[in-house]
């Protein structure tokens, strides 16, 4: 048998991630199911949209310094947008969470961050997946879909 062409990716993270390794001249090992609301998309638990809530909520904790990741591989510096500080960040973060207390109270707040953040799994209790889902298709509507009425933009040009 022939030695593989790159060592990415070991017998034990295989066993408990599906990994993908893409080719290429520089190939890599991704990780597909690295958070619990990766595996939801590939078991159909959740939707691409509500995924990409998940997503969303990650990226402002991130830039809040909430949740902390890995320096940028290329070195390059974080590009806030609108140059906002941590705690503008940490304020707009909080703005997205309050869509889902406002409707869920602080339990479907708690289920969201902690699913998030902090890649609990709470597939084995039907109640919190289904206000998950809920949490999720609040975020999409109020913060992905644009949530606001296009045609306000004309009427105020109009002066209606």
């Amino acid at each position: 048998m022939a030695k593989p062409k790159t060592e990415l990716g070991n017998d034990q993270l295989r066993k408990r991630h599906s990994v993908m390794v893409e080719g290429g001249a520089v190939q890599r090992a991704k990780v597909m199911d690295q958070m619990p609301f990766d595996r939801y998309l590939m078991d159909g638990t959740i939707t691409l949209a509500q995924h990409q809530a998940c997503e969303y909520i990650l990226n402002q904790a991130s830039m809040a310094g909430l949740f902390v990741t890995g320096r940028d591989p290329v070195g390059g510096r974080s590009s806030r947008k609108g140059g906002a500080t941590p705690p503008d960040m940490i304020e707009r973060y909080g703005k997205t969470m309050k869509v889902i207390s406002n409707r869920l109270g602080a339990l479907g707040e708690h289920i969201v961050e902690e699913t998030v953040l902090h890649g609990a799994d709470f597939s084995s209790n039907a109640n919190h997946m289904a206000i998950l889902v809920e949490g999720l298709d609040l975020i999409v509507n109020a913060r992905l879909s644009g949530g606001r009425n296009p045609v306000r933009l004309i009427k105020n040009k109009c002066g209606g």
